[in-house]
């Protein structure tokens, strides 16, 4: 039963990193904010992906699920890393400019 849900929060880790990326790519908003679909999602995977990277280490599972579930975390932490609010306004300013 355990090893189902491990299997389980690493694929939905990835899938919703997937869905994220989809999400930015065809422009789908709410409230015309396509910013909260894109980090909620990421957000929300992120959890489940933590969730899912920490029960990969007591957990024997195949090795197709542990790389999905490696990058989904990973994935999911670097898009809430660099398109959080305050770090995407200064790296974005450096960038491209004021």
């Amino acid at each position: 039963m355990e090893k189902i849900f491990v299997k389980t929060c690493s694929w939905l880790g990835f899938m919703l990193l997937i869905l994220c990326i989809f999400s930015a790519l065809f422009d789908i908003s709410v409230f015309e904010s396509s910013f909260i679909v894109f980090y909620g999602i990421s957000v929300l995977g992120f959890i489940i992906g933590f969730m899912g990277w920490v029960l990969l280490r007591f957990n024997t599972v195949s090795s197709v699920t542990k790389i999905v579930g490696k990058i989904g975390f990973y994935g999911n932490l670097g898009i809430m890393i660099l398109f959080f609010p305050p770090i995407s306004h200064v790296w974005g300013t450096l960038i491209f400019g004021p």
